[in-house]
């Protein structure tokens, strides 16, 4: 399992890190071509921006995996110590209840765009398919948040905020 998890991010990471790669080289170009040519790229910052956000939707699975992800530390320290293994193979429960539902929210989004034909401009490119990274992300989260119900100790420490 501990090697799925680890092929599964270095995966994740590596198509995140491509297209925040291909979105910075378009920005780029577009920059260059409209300031010194006037001839920016037919649809650079769209492709762009679509690039960004595939990248961060499927980062949410990459912050999951190294434990780095938002989460509410409110009800910390209520429970008393020995309680705690427990209680975090509950909170990886929930944590995973409530990403898979959003996945499947995500889903109906994915499917209900691509049987409406919505398309994004100036692209023509039909929008589900860039939404696909929205459940992705969100159900590669809560496949991690599963796993870390029955293999607590395959989660890295959280590390504090920089």
């Amino acid at each position: 399992m501990k090697r799925f998890l680890s092929t599964l991010l270095r995966l994740e990471t590596l198509v995140a890190g491509a297209f925040y790669a291909i979105a910075a080289a378009i920005l780029f170009a577009d920059v260059i071509g409209r300031e010194l040519f006037s001839s920016p790229i037919w649809g650079g910052q769209r492709m762009a921006v679509l690039l960004a956000n595939g990248a961060a939707l499927i980062g949410i699975g990459v912050a999951f995996a190294l434990n780095r992800h938002i989460r509410p530390s409110v009800l910390d320290g209520v429970t008393p110590k020995r309680f705690e293994p427990l209680v975090k193979r509950i909170s990886h429960l929930v944590a995973a209840v409530v990403l898979f539902f959003g996945a499947y929210y995500g889903w109906l989004l994915v499917l209900d765009n691509k049987h409406m034909g919505f398309t994004t401009p100036p692209l023509d490119l039909e929008i589900w398919i860039p939404q696909l990274a929205l459940p992705y992300g969100l159900a590669s989260a809560g496949l991690r948040s599963l796993i870390y119900v029955f293999w607590p100790d395959l989660q890295p420490e959280a590390q504090e905020a920089m």
